[in-house]
């Protein structure tokens, strides 16, 4: 069969990116609301995020193509256009994030990343504090403690909007997203003969990640003690 039935669309650092990430988060936030003895663990999961962050910035510009920001990150009109199309039945076929779903990242990966970088400078008043809290006033902790508190919610309510889009593509267009990012393909409409994606070399990821872990690192343990 000379038509192409499934093309990969996000390649495997973008999708081990998205599942630790996934599991971090619900960790993260399972464990900040027992408290108690799971806070230590609740601090190193942060880290794990902050890290896992910036390595989906650096790797939003130098990653894969359908990782890229300029791939999947369009204006108002765009996205506009998108919905149009989408509730008119013509549900066009786009390898990667839609217009719409573009939008939603920015969103997760910008309370994500006040969520973690606020609780770099947090102090519960009980017994966790972050460890970049004896850097600053007891004014900006403060601050940032109630940034930290407050939003877990917008992470909440976003991660719910993330899952009510998933369920409405897997039941209301029969676009299965998950299985996509499990598997890093997805099937193609008939008629349609697109191109894979071109992906970046999976060593850039493996560099990137290293050095994103290595300046948390440097970040949570060493510039503390300075």
């Amino acid at each position: 069969m000379s038509a192409v039935e499934r093309i990969v669309v996000w390649d495997l650092p973008t999708r081990l990116f998205h599942w630790t990430l996934a599991v971090l988060v619900v960790f993260s936030f399972t464990s900040g609301k027992i408290g108690g003895d799971w806070m230590p663990w609740h601090l190193r999961s942060g880290y794990a995020i902050l890290a896992l962050l910036i390595f989906r910035l650096a790797w939003g510009v130098l990653g894969s193509e359908t990782a890229r920001f300029t791939h999947f990150v369009r204006g108002p009109r765009a996205a506009f256009a998108y919905a149009r199309a989408t509730l008119a039945a013509r549900h066009p076929f786009l390898a990667g994030h839609n217009p719409l779903g573009g939008w939603i990242v920015l969103l997760m990966l910008a309370a994500l990343l006040v969520q973690a970088m606020s609780g770099l400078f947090a102090d519960d008043e009980i017994a966790t504090q972050g460890p970049l809290a004896v850097r600053v006033s007891n004014a900006m902790v403060e601050r940032m403690s109630t940034v930290h508190s407050y939003n877990e919610w917008v992470i909440a309510a976003a991660a719910g909007l993330h899952v009510i889009a998933i369920a409405a593509y897997r039941w209301g267009f029969r676009i299965d997203l998950v299985t996509a990012m499990v598997q890093g393909s997805r099937m193609v409409p008939p008629g349609l003969h697109p191109a894979e994606p071109a992906r970046a070399p999976a060593l850039l990821a493996l560099a990137i990640a290293a050095i994103a872990a290595g300046f948390v690192y440097w970040l949570v343990v060493v510039y503390p003690r300075g």
